[in-house]
């Protein structure tokens, strides 16, 4: 997939629409694998080459969204526009914590990131402490917060921590974190 760099690699705008053109593009192969496994007129040898092939495709594009995503991150000033980051978990029981969303603000757009992403940095602030992830999410937030309260000089309207209870048909948390997309800087993940 070819990405222009017209306007050079420190304007974020310009980076921002190239991660929404890789967005798109991964999309659309998810789809398409999607819609393959639902079709029973191709056959099964057919199916597995093309699911191998865009399923390799896939996940390189995937580690080229997060590449590009450091890079606008750490091209960005102070003085640039709002970049953060929002993952939506839901946690089952003790053990279980999936990825209800993971989005990229950037100013007041919003981009839908490859849950791969919330998934893995879920993993590295949980680390090995799976017992009480509602605890956990919530101290690391607590340390991230005020580290933003200073680099922000107080001002934390891009900090946010929400955790909803659900009891009914299942017990479990709705758990929404919201900080500066350079968090992730200091909770380097890969794909």
């Amino acid at each position: 997939m070819a990405v222009s760099k017209s306007r050079g690699i420190g304007d974020t705008h310009q980076q921002f629409r190239s991660l929404q053109a890789i967005v798109n593009h991964i999309r659309s192969q998810e789809m398409f694998l999607q819609v393959l496994d639902r079709e029973d007129a191709i056959p099964d040898m057919a199916k597995r080459l093309s699911r191998e092939a865009i399923t390799g495709e896939l996940k390189s594009n995937k580690r080229l969204f997060l590449d590009f995503f450091y890079n606008m991150i750490a091209m960005s000033g102070e003085t640039d526009r709002i970049q953060d980051v929002e993952f939506k978990y839901v946690v089952i029981g003790q053990d279980l914590m999936e990825v209800d969303r993971c989005l990229l603000w950037y100013d007041d757009l919003e981009l839908l990131m490859p849950f791969e992403i919330g998934e893995k940095f879920g993993k590295v602030v949980l680390g090995e402490q799976m017992g009480n992830v509602v605890d956990t999410i919530t101290d690391f937030y607590k340390k991230a917060e005020a580290r933003f309260d200073r680099e922000l000089d107080g001002n934390l309207e891009r900090c946010s921590l929400l955790v909803l209870e659900e009891h009914y048909p299942q017990s479990a948390f709705h758990i929404t974190v919201r900080l500066p997309a350079t968090i992730l800087n200091d909770y380097p993940i890969s794909l």
